[in-house]
């Protein structure tokens, strides 16, 4: 990149910013990093160019799984920031964190849901120590490139932004710990608008739910990532009502329909809900459209994305 380029692109992320940042948004995310207690980080001249970073709760199901995953991706460091958790999770983040030091783990104790402003602090701490890259992730995402890893494919851009397919997928057998043999039934068509990764910068923000970046530079495509969306009847429960009672404790606005509509199942209809989704079909009360082909998969074992052709529609982003 040529120092006029980054020059052009230093003012134009300026100008973004400020356009998305009224005083109101600048009082929550000063909140949000007071309320946000870091481990001791690397230095920059010892930490890789790729880090993934996120805010996880209650996932001790998943998050293991997760973290070894991007490990296996050639993502230098995992930063990730427990909200609160009470079924393990912070306890398995710690373990992780104790025997390999490229797992980071903060205590995010903000109690509402603020995801955007969470995320958008740790992407900055990223580039603050190093990171060229920044991998927004939840605690169950499975981040893949084509015929290699995410870390070696990110070496090869120079965009701003990188798009990723979002595939929601569904455990087939549930209260079993996954293994690389777990089984899922997974969309073939992407659930829109995807997700995305971004080249770091000081002024980086990422947009809720991870789906966008504020990044100056081009986009391109090329990531795709499997969503362990649904895993037992508990954890869906769990994630619907533990989502929208973290949207309405922060600034009462809605950001995902399908949390409010599931947080209304009863104990029976989430049952009903989950035969649906396990058997590959839509259900509607969770705006789980299930668009198809549903195929049977097993990602945990794959190092690259669909490495033996199973997902319909898979060619090159």
């Amino acid at each position: 990149m040529t120092a006029v380029r980054r020059f052009r692109e230093s003012l134009g992320q300026v100008s973004w910013t400020a356009r998305r940042y009224p005083p109101s948004r600048i009082r929550v995310q000063a909140e949000v990093v007071r309320r946000m207690d870091l481990p001791r980080l690397p230095s920059r001249r010892t930490a890789g160019p790729t880090w993934a970073v996120g805010v996880v709760r209650d996932e001790a199901d998943v998050i293991e799984v997760t973290v070894r995953h991007l490990l296996g991706q050639d993502v230098e460091h995992v930063l990730l920031a427990d909200n609160g958790s009470r079924d393990g999770t912070l306890e398995l983040l710690q373990d992780l964190a104790a025997g390999d030091p490229r797992v980071l783990v903060a205590h995010d104790r903000h109690p509402a849901h603020h995801q955007a402003e969470k995320v958008t602090y740790l992407a900055h701490l990223a580039w603050r120590h190093g990171a060229r890259w920044v991998v927004p992730v939840d605690a169950d995402e499975l981040h893949f490139a084509q015929g290699r890893t995410v870390g070696a494919f990110l070496a090869t851009q120079d965009v701003g932004v990188v798009r990723a397919r979002f595939h929601h997928m569904v455990l087939t057998e549930p209260g079993v710990p996954l293994t690389a043999g777990s089984e899922f039934v997974l969309d073939s068509t992407p659930s829109d608008p995807g997700k995305v990764v971004a080249r770091s910068h000081p002024l980086l923000e990422i947009g809720p739910g991870n789906h966008t970046a504020a990044r100056v530079g081009g986009v391109a495509d090329g990531l795709f990532i499997a969503h362990a969306i649904y895993r037992s009847p508990e954890q869906l429960a769990r994630k619907v009502r533990q989502g929208f009672d973290a949207i309405m404790a922060g600034t009462g606005r809605w950001a995902g329909t399908h949390w409010e509509k599931g947080a209304r199942l009863d104990d029976d209809q989430v049952a009903d809900a989950w035969r649906n989704l396990a058997a590959g079909r839509p259900e509607p009360r969770l705006d789980f459209a299930a668009a198809g082909p549903m195929v049977r998969v097993a990602p945990l074992a794959w190092r690259t994305w669909d490495p033996e052709g199973q997902v319909p529609g898979s060619g090159p982003a």
